[in-house]
């Protein structure tokens, strides 16, 4: 049986079916195992080998440091928050396919309510037309980077004088060839410019081609939704977390925080000849206040990584990273409390103002009339809203009258242009010369109109500068003067004569004027003026365009329950509608507080102010540039006022000093001081302070004392009065108390200016005086402290991350005051003796904290009310605080002690029991002579 079973398998093993199933056996074990072998043994490897790879170089974004008060109150964070990004992908190789993918992009974007980075100085106008929105040697680096040029001396005389139209169409039109971009006609101009600015962004990081470009920040969990679920259909495109930087209750701080933004190419290129190459276009960099003074300290280090990505951009291994190093921590000598505190009070007290000056009869007064215009004119209404197709009934009707009255509006400055009307300015009607301003600010801002070659010598140029002179002779004048430059108004042939100059000219203007928003300004106010518009329809559009929200007032201006007079009353008076928002006298207002014990700034106040956060709102921050009470403009450390009689004290010390008067000098006030011509009278005109010494002249701010003083002070040694000997003496104690030089504050300031002339006026604090808030501040400190000269400062410590101490910012004593005990007591007792006497006792009577203050008023502008000052220190005998309030154009120095008062009874804890609901102050018109 074996036998036979071991000869059928010879005999199987013999025939060909057995070699060949052996041999097809063999082969698919070989087959089983190399297959074994590739997905099991080396599958991973292999996978690896087949799977789309590529190396991308990534930045790593850094945490800004954060910025507190002196208390370690947050003022400045940064919060993690989701950008889109994007960067060129290998996978779309024709501009066809990127701008199609790019508009996907974009329609993604603006349909959840965000907008797509637009970098690219060129402005779409409804009506189709396009402008260069930068000029001078910004626009051509933008142009210069456009033709691929490395530097503006590389482009031809054509490509420097391109025109936005010739620059458009070699960005977006033609084929891959002949465009940057290849964007065809398919696409609508607005969308084309959409693409063509991300597509300018990538282009810009063409030579660090894995670096992306963020394309909008801080996004919705919903957007980044929509983002990963349409991956596939954007390559290139990804989600990555960056930092925003936020600020906390920013209206109070703005000032002096400042803001932070996307760098410029200016800013770029500033950096990179400072030899600082880690800033890159994308970034966010410090732009105004302490963001852009601390910027070095704030930004911190970016960190990379090395990584691969696979065809869709997610990346499948992280090769090499190193981490970004956060920015240091900055601690400020503000309170937040006292800072919040102080800016309310202003707010209110000027609230206050209006109200008290508020009136319909049309007196000296704030008209009502004005409160209605000034919502136009402020561009609290907006004017543009009006002609849209989904305008309101009400916004229409107005503009159907606006449409009906420009055309004859445009004949009104025709006749001015043409001779027709040949009245000179003080002749013509307000709208008149309104339009003649604003004719001369266009040819002027735009580079037509160049006074420089106009002599003041020159008859015409005296005649137009007093008003008495018509628009016509003047214009005519500056071409014959050759002060009109036919270039600027784009014109190519330049042998004209002066007639067809003054032709091409008057057409210029008129064009100018067609899109004006200043002239459409002008015609609404003239419209309102005239009663074809009136102060109910302006009531009411503020809620039809959001400014204020419907409320049961809005039902009682519309059902006539409330005149509009009462509805505007009440809405001041509940601070719905701010002073900044009207822009009339007075508007602003500035509070500095001081340690006067260590140089600290605790409170550096700036009325009206601005939000940070919104920054980056061009609506937003078209409105601040528009608002004509200047909320950009940090009034603490930039406006100057005359110092009115909050000086004179310095002339007290420098009589006292310099011997000309002693503490027991008498001087009998004669109301009007006739030893200099032209005389000069004390501020009471009807009745004489009588004889008084230095400390009672303080307290009745009586100017006879002081002129008499300034007299002495230009006796020289042979008892003639010098003037220039006695400027120079009283310069000296300005200096001591630091009115020489800027106050020491680590912000933007503006240089004092110290009198050089007329040492009667000057020591009265008039003349050429003119300083800072935050200079006059310094110059209380000095007092308060009986002569200790600080260099004063808003800084408090730089620590790192970890809050190790960097650096101690202690306020430096520059110099000391050294003066006789007497002078510092009749000083301290003078401005003791201010807060009891009769016009601000009422004021500070219920202060249980004793005072030292001076109040002072100061005129710069007939038609405009007085600017207000007043400073102060508590206590009295042993200061702790010092408190400045300019009001300008505030009426006076009686409501700027009231703001002082009230800020020192927050300061000694006598106000706190509030409700919580805030309003304008109770200003009852009081007035103080000084």
């Amino acid at each position: 049986m074996i036998k036979k079973i071991l000869n059928s398998i010879s005999d199987l093993t013999k025939s060909r079916i057995f070699v060949i199933g052996a041999f097809f056996t063999f082969l698919f074990i070989l087959l089983i195992h190399r297959v074994f072998v590739l997905q099991v043994i080396e599958g991973e490897n292999y996978l690896e080998s087949f799977t789309y790879r590529i190396q991308k170089e990534t930045e790593l974004p850094s945490s800004r440091g954060t910025i507190y008060d002196r208390n370690g109150k947050v003022l400045a964070y940064n919060r993690l928050a989701n950008s889109i990004t994007i960067e060129d992908s290998s996978l779309l190789e024709t501009n066809a396919e990127k701008n199609e993918m790019i508009l996907r992009l974009i329609e993604l974007i603006e349909g959840s309510g965000y907008e797509a980075v637009y970098n690219i100085p060129i402005k779409l106008y409804e009506d189709g037309t396009m402008e260069f929105t930068s000029s001078g040697n910004t626009l051509l680096r933008f142009i210069r980077n456009v033709y691929g040029k490395d530097s503006i001396d590389q482009l031809s005389e054509e490509q420097k004088n391109v025109t936005v139209e010739e620059l458009f169409d070699y960005m977006c039109h033609g084929d891959d060839s002949t465009s940057m971009f290849g964007i065809d006609d398919s696409y609508s101009t607005k969308d084309a410019l959409k693409i063509a600015a991300i597509r300018y962004e990538i282009y810009m990081k063409r030579y660090e081609q894995y670096l992306s470009v963020t394309v909008t920040s801080d996004i919705s969990d919903s957007l980044v939704a929509k983002i990963k679920e349409n991956t596939a259909e954007l390559p290139g495109v990804s989600i990555e977390q960056d930092y925003v930087r936020e600020y906390v209750d920013s209206q109070y701080f703005s000032n002096i925080t400042g803001y932070c933004g996307e760098i410029s190419e200016d800013e770029l290129e500033e950096y990179r000849l400072a030899g600082n190459d880690s800033y890159a276009s994308g970034d966010i960099v410090g732009k105004t206040g302490l963001e852009k003074t601390f910027e070095d300290e704030l930004h911190g280090e970016k960190g990379s990584q090395t990584v691969y990505v696979d065809s869709l951009g997610s990346i499948i291994e992280v090769a090499e990273r190193v981490e970004s190093s956060p920015g240091n921590n900055l601690y400020l000598t503000i309170d937040k409390d006292y800072q919040v505190q102080a800016y309310h009070l202003l707010e209110e007290e000027i609230a206050g103002i209006i109200l008290q000056k508020l009136s319909s009869s049309g007196d000296d007064k704030i008209d009502i009339n004005e409160v209605y215009a000034a919502f136009i004119k402020n561009g609290i209404i907006d004017l543009d809203r009006m002609g849209e197709k989904d305008a309101s009934e009400l916004e229409q009707s107005i503009y159907a009258i606006y449409e009906s009255q420009e055309s004859s509006r445009f004949d009104v400055i025709r006749n001015l242009l043409n001779g027709t009307n040949m009245n000179s300015y003080n002749g013509c009607s307000e709208e008149e010369r309104e339009y003649i301003e604003l004719i001369e600010n266009i040819i002027t801002n735009n580079g037509i109109l160049d006074t420089s070659k106009l002599s003041s010598a020159d008859e015409i140029s005296q005649l137009w500068t007093t008003g008495n002179t018509s628009l016509y002779e003047y214009l005519h004048y500056a071409i014959g003067k050759g002060a009109i430059s036919v270039a600027a108004m784009d014109i190519s042939d330049t042998f004209l004569d002066s007639d067809e100059i003054y032709a091409s000219l008057t057409e210029y203007i008129l064009l100018e004027l067609e899109d004006n928003s200043s002239f459409s300004k002008i015609v609404y106010c003239a419209m309102l003026n005239e009663g074809a518009i009136n102060g109910q329809q302006i009531c009411v559009l503020l809620y039809e365009q959001g400014v204020l929200e419907k409320d049961e007032a809005y039902d009682n201006l519309v059902n006539n329950v409330v005149d509009p007079y009462t509805f505007i009353y009440d809405k001041i008076y509940n601070l719905e509608i701010t002073p900044d928002m009207l822009a009339l006298d007075p508007c602003s207002g500035s509070l500095v507080a001081t340690d006067p014990d260590t140089g600290e700034v605790l409170a550096l106040v700036s009325y009206p102010s601005y939000d940070a956060n919104r920054i980056s709102d061009s609506g937003y921050y078209e409105s601040l540039l528009e608002n004509e009470s200047l909320p950009l403009y940090n009034r603490a450390t930039m406006q100057k006022t005359a110092p009115g009689s909050t000086f004179k004290m310095i002339t007290a010390a420098a009589g006292l000093e310099e011997g000309v008067i002693t503490t027991d000098s008498y001087i009998t006030d004669l109301i009007e001081f006739d030893k200099v011509q032209p005389s000069a009278s004390c501020w009471s005109t009807q009745v004489s302070h009588g004889s008084i010494e230095v400390t009672d002249a303080i307290k009745e701010s009586c100017n006879y004392f002081f002129y008499e003083v300034g007299f002495r002070l230009g006796l020289d040694s042979n008892g003639y009065y010098n003037s220039e000997y006695g400027i120079q003496r009283l310069r000296k104690y300005m200096a001591l108390f630091g009115l020489d030089r800027t106050s020491g504050i680590e912000l933007e300031e503006s240089d004092p200016t110290m009198s050089d002339m007329d040492p009667v006026l000057s020591a009265i604090g008039q003349a050429r005086n003119s300083y800072t808030p935050s200079q006059l501040a310094r110059y209380i400190t000095t007092v308060a402290s009986k002569g200790n000269l600080y260099s004063l400062s808003i800084l408090d410590k730089l620590t790192d991350p970890n809050e190790n101490l960097l650096e101690d910012y202690a306020p430096e004593i520059i110099d000391h005051v050294d003066f006789k005990e007497s002078t510092w007591d009749s000083i301290f007792n003078g401005m003791y003796k201010v807060i009891g006497n009769s016009s601000f006792l009422s004021v500070f009577s219920d202060l249980d904290v004793e005072v030292a203050g001076k109040s002072g008023t100061a005129q710069e502008n007939t038609q405009r009310p007085d600017h207000g000052l007043f400073v102060c220190f508590a206590p009295y005998d042993d200061p702790e605080i010092t408190v400045t309030v300019v009001l300008p154009y505030g009426y006076g120095s009686y409501n700027s002690g009231s703001v002082a008062k009230n800020m020192l009874a927050y300061v000694f804890h006598q106000n706190e029991a509030t409700d919580g609901q805030r309003h304008a102050a109770n200003v009852d018109g009081s007035t103080v002579s000084d």
